[in-house]
């Protein structure tokens, strides 16, 4: 079950544009603190806390999807 769950988490994370899918993955599953991501992608702290933010939205509503089954034209 565990595996099948970091097989959902990673194609919903390649599904993220591609700054939200880096500040995720180096803040949460990394573990880098947020002012060590913000260095590292040149952004500011709130721009960091906005794309990680979002980043965690649109995964949250992509896995909802993936766990329900397709929703556009089946």
């Amino acid at each position: 079950m565990a595996r099948e769950q970091l097989l959902r988490l990673a194609a919903a994370l390649a599904e993220l544009p591609a700054d939200q899918r880096r500040a995720v993955e180096l803040h949460h599953l990394n573990g880098w603190a947020l002012a060590e991501v913000a260095k590292e992608m040149g952004r500011t702290k709130a721009a960091l806390m906005g794309l990680i933010f979002w980043g965690l939205k649109e995964l949250s509503v992509l896995l909802v999807e993936d766990k329900s089954g397709p929703s556009h034209g089946a």
